[in-house]
């Protein structure tokens, strides 16, 4: 009770809470990679509209987080004195549940005049991409049938934290579409999903009470760690894949080698911590761990690219 009264006394602390900082890397490290591939490719680029991007990603993401914090509170999902997760600010009482979904219509507004802005950069595809996003980020969480409680979780985050944010963010910037955008998205959206799926596997109890049907609750304990294993390691892989479709035909050693290091290091670290977590604050590390990841697999990607 300590804590929940010394985050009251900080109105900053509560909101930071809900908006929950830390998965905004899930959202913007797509677009950083976009820039990445544009900045590699002989085409012009519009870099006017990368803060634009920047700015919609992160507010969509912040938009889901605030609206998922409010639903799972309202249905629920989200009893304060039994979460495993990070606290969550209207399960707790510090923020009625009316004002969190307000501050989230309040991002989605933003979010759509950045994106209006962006439709008219990119024509229909991109409006229609943002459309489509913006609906997704309600129906995480709410509807009659959520995203969030079905197996298809990891699915969404892949295609929407993955192929879609850079395959649109790369042909805002190039006014091209690429299969090295679409890879690349696989690519990276895979670590995303596996930020979910260490988050499912954590609350696959309450989520089986609370009649949730996600893929860790269909798959069990240990094909579940199964899947964050693969979900990784093919990651990994995927540094030499794409850097093959940028230069065609070309297997560069420098990639080998930064795949195989990366896959060393998600082998001894948080693969490693996943298989050793035995409490949920075990759990709580690797979701951070994971998300650390994403960011560690950009950075590789970066390397292999300066230096071929």
């Amino acid at each position: 009770m300590s804590v929940q009264r010394q985050i009251t006394r900080d109105g900053l602390g509560v909101w930071l809470m809900a908006i929950r900082p830390k998965t905004l890397i899930l959202s913007l490290a797509p677009v950083l990679l976009a820039g990445i591939l544009a900045f590699k490719s002989m085409a012009a680029v519009n870099w006017e509209v990368f803060p634009f991007i920047l700015l919609s990603a992160g507010l969509i993401q912040i938009a889901t987080n605030l609206w998922n914090d409010a639903a799972d509170a309202g249905s629920g999902l989200d009893i304060a004195s039994e979460r495993l997760g990070p606290p969550r600010v209207t399960s707790l009482g510090l923020l009625q549940a009316g004002t969190v979904k307000s501050a989230a219509y309040l991002c989605l507004a933003v979010a759509a005049l950045c994106g209006l802005y962006l439709a008219f950069i990119g024509g229909w595809p991109i409006l229609l991409i943002g459309v489509v996003g913006i609906l997704f980020a309600f129906g995480y969480s709410t509807g009659p049938y959520p995203i969030s409680g079905s197996p298809l979780g990891e699915v969404f985050v892949i295609l929407f934290f993955g192929i879609m944010s850079v395959m649109g963010s790369n042909y805002l910037l190039t006014d091209s579409w690429s299969m090295t955008s679409l890879w690349a998205g696989f690519y990276v959206g895979l670590p995303a999903a596996a930020v979910l799926t260490v988050n499912n596997h954590r609350d696959r109890e309450g989520d089986t009470k609370g009649g949730r049907r996600t893929l860790a609750i269909q798959l069990g304990p240990r094909r579940t760690k199964q899947l964050y294993t693969i979900f990784l390691l093919v990651s990994c892989i995927g540094i030499v894949h794409v850097s093959n479709v940028i230069s065609f035909g070309t297997l560069s050693l420098v990639s080998v080698l930064a795949s195989a290091v990366l896959m060393a290091f998600a082998l001894s670290v948080p693969i490693r911590n996943l298989f050793l977590a035995n409490t949920a604050a075990d759990l709580n590390k690797c979701l951070m761990g994971t998300s650390m990841f994403q960011l560690v697999w950009i950075a590789a990607f970066i390397f292999v690219q300066l230096l071929t």
